[in-house]
């Protein structure tokens, strides 16, 4: 219609040179210049990347993909891109032809990855996701140490930088059966001290890195000595050498209590801090940590550490609770308490009520204020209002008697003439 030539699917066949050329009752002036029809075709997938590509960290990911047009003689653009929006990373990927490679991988790298390929016709995209395979940090080598009479100071090199790792360096006396454990608080460091060890004799250590994701492996052993002592061997106490080779620790003169018991108020409830025990720690294996409600003497929980300090969550308010710990040494038997501490637990809801209820009593006194003065406001117009209206009818009463005076006085006049 209206001269229009319309098409309402256009495929291959539609291609070509077309004219329009128009008639009527006198002729035709001839055909319209020659009108070019191209059909374009958007383009189609020659290789595409897998639906998932599993990784490990460090490594490299290769992610294919190539496109061609229909006719085989355009080659489209291809653009590789992340379906969360972040940026790929500029100086760790590349593109060769279609293909995306992304060296070094890191946490950060796994998602969803996207490539577009466009011409003129039209863009088709394909999504590839990127799996990064969490492996266990590799273990801390290159142990190094120096030491005193009782103290070593050992130093380790990470197997690689990887964020949030944390160590624990593993030692025992070489002839003792049994390893002992100290974990690094500090995650930036890499070296620990152990104290409270025998003059002139050698220990044997190991490191363990742990994140996240689990423990990793172990350093390789690493013996060191301690110096010896000037006091003979004879006079040196056999109590804390026994300590160290696991044997039965004796009572008299053994392991003593853990002092200086602690509670600081915190977020996540209380955290206990003590001191260790003065007397007998080689022979300390862990803490036991317990703690009661009172005055009912219910005990409420327990729990083992091997740091000096414990954090206490979830305990009720407005209750008190009484805590203790324990030192246990390396027979079970063997348990020294500290002396005991109370912890007054405040209720939260007093403070809140406290809080709610001086909002409140300063609201109510904010509204008190406001409608005083909006009452006082309003006597005051009305008062304004009626002292107009007074002094108005005294200027009308004013002005009415002095025409009653003339009156009179005209009267007055003419009595006195008769």
């Amino acid at each position: 219609m209206n001269g229009s030539l319309f098409f309402a699917k256009v495929d291959e066949n539609h291609a070509g040179s077309y004219t329009c050329t128009p008639y009527n009752d006198l002729g035709t002036d001839g055909p319209s210049p020659i009108i070019s029809v191209i059909v374009l075709r958007p383009p189609i997938f020659s290789v595409t990347p897998k639906a998932i590509y599993i990784q490990k960290l460090g490594e490299a990911a290769d992610l294919p993909c190539e496109a061609i047009d229909r006719d085989g003689n355009n080659r489209p653009s291809i653009v590789w891109s992340r379906k969360d929006g972040q940026p790929l990373p500029p100086d760790r990927h590349s593109l060769s032809g279609g293909n995306l490679t992304i060296t070094s991988l890191i946490e950060s790298d796994r998602g969803m990855y996207e490539c577009a390929a466009t011409n003129e016709a039209a863009t088709i995209t394909t999504e590839a996701e990127l799996m990064i395979e969490n492996i266990a940090p590799r273990p801390p080598y290159n142990l190094t140490a120096n030491s005193t009479e009782t103290c070593i100071t050992i130093r380790w090199q990470p197997g690689y930088l990887r964020p949030n790792l944390e160590y624990t360096v593993w030692y025992r006396l070489t002839e003792a059966p049994e390893w002992r454990t100290m974990r690094v608080l500090d995650k930036n460091v890499m070296e620990a001290t152990i104290q409270h060890l025998v003059p002139g004799k050698e220990y044997e250590f190991m490191v363990l890195s742990q994140d996240k994701y689990g423990d990793g492996m172990f350093s390789k052993q690493f013996r060191f000595q301690t110096q010896p002592s000037p006091i003979r061997a004879e006079d040196f106490d056999d109590q804390q050498l026994e300590n160290e080779l696991g044997q039965l620790p004796t009572f008299s003169g053994g392991l003593g209590a853990p002092t200086n018991l602690s509670a600081i108020s915190n977020q996540q409830g209380w955290l206990l801090h003590w001191e260790h025990p003065t007397q007998g720690l080689d022979g300390l294996r862990l803490y036991t940590v317990r703690w009661w409600k009172e005055p009912e003497h219910y005990l409420i929980g327990q729990a083992e550490t091997f740091d000096n300090f414990y954090q206490l969550r979830h305990l009720k308010e407005d209750t008190t609770f009484k805590v203790q710990v324990v030192a246990v040494g390396a027979s079970s038997q063997q348990q020294v308490p500290s002396p005991e501490l109370l912890i007054d637990v405040p209720s939260q809801r007093k403070v809140r009520a406290l809080i709610i209820g001086s909002s409140v009593g300063i609201l109510f006194l904010l509204c008190a204020l406001c409608a005083f003065l909006y009452v006082k406001r309003s006597c005051l117009r009305h008062l304004f209002a009626r002292d107009s209206e007074g002094a108005a009818a005294c200027d009308e009463d004013t002005a009415e008697s002095g025409d009653c005076d003339s009156d009179e006085q005209d009267s007055v006049k003419i009595r006195q003439a008769s």
